[in-house]
């Protein structure tokens, strides 16, 4: 199943929203897949995983503009 350019898009912001979200967290820790983790693994691990969705949003763009071409 493909899924939409748009979708990426869509998730990187959204992770992006939440890393920021973060930022305003008083707490020392954060629950992360049933583990207490320090706040700044979970900030960094929100922020790769925007980044990662937004480099596949533009690893597509780009593709789609050098077919076109």
């Amino acid at each position: 199943m493909k899924m939409s350019k748009n979708i990426y898009l869509v998730l990187a912001i959204l992770f992006l929203v939440s890393f920021i979200n973060s930022l305003f967290d008083t707490g020392e820790t954060h629950k992360l897949f049933f583990w207490e983790v320090n706040i700044w693994v979970y900030r960094l691990f929100r922020l790769a995983i925007a980044v990662l969705f937004m480099k596949s949003y533009l690893d597509i763009k780009k593709a789609e503009t050098i077919t076109k071409e």
